[in-house]
């Protein structure tokens, strides 16, 4: 019987051929890449970022989640877009998540929010993230599937949420804080976007 902590990790390689492909497709062309190392010691995911020029926006998705013991099918890595000017923003936002994930041997499931005490960039009153489908990448980008239509892996965004659209959250929903955004033409690119609630 196996705990919590001992979830096998996700091997076989060979089930995400072409997914740096299918990442480029939507996400733009890849402009830099940050080891599993960085810091010394292997925290067990890679960092690549994603530039697409005509919309302006980097994305950055963690590469080496999937073949972590984090008990997920379909395994999962994470992204997070913003305009090219906040990547670091968006870098940091999807390593502390990843670390996160891997530190407790957890997963994220769809519209799931990872609150924080303590806001999550300095300067800003973002005190966690939403895990949702991208915005506006097709579902193709989100769900990778092998040639026989199966899907491998699920690419969850991270979207920013200020501490008042956490307390919406908890009182009225995520459909309800996704139909503020869209009311109010909120741009979740951009991370000194104000607070809807």
């Amino acid at each position: 019987m196996e705990t919590e902590h001992e979830r096998p990790a996700m091997g076989g390689a060979h089930r995400f051929v072409g997914l740096a492909e299918n990442l480029e497709r939507y996400a733009g062309t890849p402009t830099g890449a940050e080891p599993p190392n960085v810091h010394g010691s292997n925290r067990g995911y890679g960092l690549v970022f994603f530039f697409l020029e005509e919309l302006h926006l980097t994305t950055v998705i963690s590469s080496g989640l999937r073949f972590q013991p984090l008990g997920a099918e379909p395994a999962q890595e994470l992204a997070c877009t913003v305009y090219k000017e906040q990547a670091e923003a968006a870098r940091h936002l999807v390593d502390l998540t990843s670390e996160l994930l891997v530190q407790q041997r957890t997963f994220l499931v769809p519209d799931q929010i990872v609150p924080n005490e303590k806001p999550l960039l300095p300067g800003t009153e973002f005190h966690g993230v939403l895990a949702s489908g991208h915005p506006i990448f097709p579902s193709e980008f989100t769900r990778f599937t092998d040639p026989e239509g199966n899907e491998q892996l699920q690419v969850f965004t991270l979207l920013p949420v200020t501490l008042g659209e956490l307390n919406y959250i908890l009182d009225h929903g995520v459909t309800a804080l996704r139909q503020q955004w869209a009311r109010f033409e909120v741009d979740v690119f951009d991370l000194g976007r104000p607070s809807i609630a």
